[in-house]
């Protein structure tokens, strides 16, 4: 059994557990209540089949714009960590402000961002790319300020340009760091793109994101947690999907490591 195949393996169980504990809170606490107060995977598999159209919808609204916001924080946020933590006078200055403004949460800025943006598309992807954002710069930050100088001191003697150093230095040192950190950010941006869709997309119908979705069957309980279940595969998705992309580029970390290729 190849490694792909075991880890989908371990995927699918960890997914069958979720599911029987689904069901055990579900029975458990409609024993309890005498009422269902939380849908059972069988309920809530019927609503999301009934209602497969707008929940599909929805879910690729949601992946569009998430992976839009993941590209934009990559290809601004690693360039700046990169640059202002392997720069000594760069990181001296400019670390203080970042780590200012890194743990400033984009909610408590959204009615500057109503009034910047306005209420379209934009906006929505402004509060995900603003939660990302910060957590791949810290990340590139933080890799490229330890980089091991006699790597950076071997490729300058040998006559490397500044920009030679980037792409055969730092970027491979600092790569790996960043798409872990980008990987374990996936949550925070999920719970960003649930409250960009639903404070920032009020006047919108069902299907333009999951978020929407969700609040749009509010009182619809086993509709609504089939929106909370595609949250959940949409993060998953892109869990694996950054996974698979640090084995594709970085694929030197996991030359006989534990659990590698």
């Amino acid at each position: 059994m190849t490694r792909t195949l075991r880890l989908a393996f371990y995927y699918l169980v960890a997914m069958a557990a979720v599911i029987g504990l689904w069901w055990g809170a579900s029975w458990l606490l409609e024993t309890t209540r005498e009422r269902e107060i939380l849908p059972s995977p069988w309920v809530t598999f019927r609503a999301a089949v009934a209602n497969l159209g707008t929940l599909a919808s929805a879910f690729g609204s949601s992946a569009l714009r998430f992976l839009v916001a993941l590209a934009v924080a990559f290809l601004l946020g690693l360039p700046l960590g990169l640059v202002v933590g392997f720069e000594p006078k760069l990181d001296r200055y400019l670390s203080p402000l970042i780590y200012l403004l890194y743990p400033m949460p984009p909610v408590a800025l959204l009615l500057f961002l109503y009034l910047a943006f306005g209420l379209g598309e934009v906006v929505r992807l402004v509060v995900v790319v603003m939660a990302l954002f910060f957590q791949v710069v810290v990340a590139a930050q933080g890799a490229a300020k330890y980089i091991v100088p006699s790597h950076v001191t071997s490729v300058r003697s040998a006559g490397a340009t500044r920009w030679q150093i980037y792409r055969h230095v730092v970027l491979p040192a600092t790569l790996p760091s960043v798409l872990t950190a980008a990987r374990v950010s996936v949550g925070l941006g999920i719970t960003m793109l649930y409250i960009a869709e639903t404070k920032l997309g009020l006047l919108l119908g069902p299907g333009a994101g999951l978020g929407r979705f969700i609040e749009y069957y509010t009182f619809r309980g086993d509709i609504s947690l089939a929106g909370v279940v595609g949250l959940a595969l949409l993060g998953l998705l892109f869990y694996v999907v950054l996974e698979l992309l640090e084995r594709v580029l970085c694929r030197w970390k996991f030359v006989g490591a534990r659990g590698g290729a």
